[in-house]
């Protein structure tokens, strides 16, 4: 995968932008690159929403900072444990791939393989198929 060209987001952007900021993104030549500064017990927690090309939600990944770290992926799961123990530096760079033709989305977290999910075999959630089928185009 290729890099794209870095869009630095600020915390809260959502916020900030009525919700209405929304980055181009191609996930079958870009990955995702997150920096967290959130410490493990803060119970902070940061996603990323995936959008089709007319808007509509097409999935999404989140990371919980609470006493465990956990993830969750939109209309999925929610708050699971990583299947490896994510690097404890409060710093962290976590990189997104998503396969949308296999369904798989890999994360990275400072460079240590912390997961690797084919869709079809983690999604717990009778209605994912709705979201995910839609071929992401843009992230918020």
């Amino acid at each position: 995968l290729k890099q794209c060209e870095l869009v630095p987001v600020v915390r809260d952007v959502s916020e900030s932008c009525d919700g209405k900021l929304k980055i181009p993104w191609n996930p079958d030549t870009q990955s995702i690159n997150i920096t967290t500064d959130s410490a493990r017990g803060s119970e902070e927690q940061v996603g990323v929403y995936f959008y089709d090309k007319r808007d509509y939600e097409a999935g999404g990944v989140y990371i919980y900072f609470y006493a465990q770290i956990t993830y969750g992926l939109g209309a999925c799961t929610f708050r699971k444990p990583f299947p490896v123990t994510v690097p404890t530096d409060t710093q962290k760079t976590w990189t997104l791939t998503y396969n949308y033709e296999e369904q798989r989305l890999v994360l990275h977290c400072n460079g240590v393989h912390v997961l690797n999910v084919l869709l079809t075999s983690e999604c717990t959630n009778r209605y994912w198929r709705r979201f995910w089928k839609r071929k992401p185009t843009q992230i918020k």
